[in-house]
C-alpha cells in the first residue's frame, strides 16, 4: 500500500512517531512502543497506521496483556463505476497476538494492495 499514515494514542506520554514510516520503521516503532501504563487510570495506548487513497486501509494496533495485542484491520475497497461513496468495506479483529503475528500483519499491511489486503481479511 502507499501514503501510509502513523499515530498513536498515548495520555501519558509524547512518543517520537515517524509521520509516514516505511516498513522497517513502522515495525522498530512498533517493537519500541512504550505499551505499559505508568498509571493505572490511564487509557489503553494506540498505536494505528492508515493508507489513504481512492481505496482505503487501517490498522489498529493496542496491548490487552503483556506481550499479546489486539489488531484491528479495516479496508474500504471503492466499487468500480460506482463514485467514490459506493465502497466495499471488511473488517477484522485479532485477538491475543503475539510479537512475531503482530510484525507479520504490519508486513503484509504494508507489503499488500487493499485488493490483497482485503482477501487475507475475508480468509483468516
Amino acid at each position: 500500500m502507499e501514503n501510509i499514515f502513523c499515530g498513536y494514542y498515548d495520555e501519558e506520554a509524547e512518543q517520537d512517531v515517524p509521520l509516514q514510516p516505511n516498513i522497517s520503521e513502522a515495525i522498530t516503532f512498533f517493537k519500541d512502543f512504550i505499551w505499559e501504563n505508568k498509571n493505572s487510570e490511564s487509557a489503553m495506548k494506540i498505536l494505528f497506521f492508515q493508507a489513504l487513497g481512492d481505496n482505503e486501509a487501517s490498522l489498529q494496533i493496542s496491548c490487552l496483556e503483556k506481550k499479546l495485542w489486539c489488531i484491528s484491520t479495516s479496508v474500504s475497497i471503492r466499487r468500480r463505476f460506482l463514485g467514490p461513496f459506493f465502497k466495499r468495506n471488511t473488517f477484522k479483529i485479532f485477538i491475543d497476538k503475539n510479537e512475531d503475528e503482530t510484525e507479520n500483519i504490519i508486513r503484509l499491511f504494508y507489503d499488500s494492495s487493499p485488493h490483497e489486503f482485503a482477501a487475507f481479511l475475508k480468509n483468516s
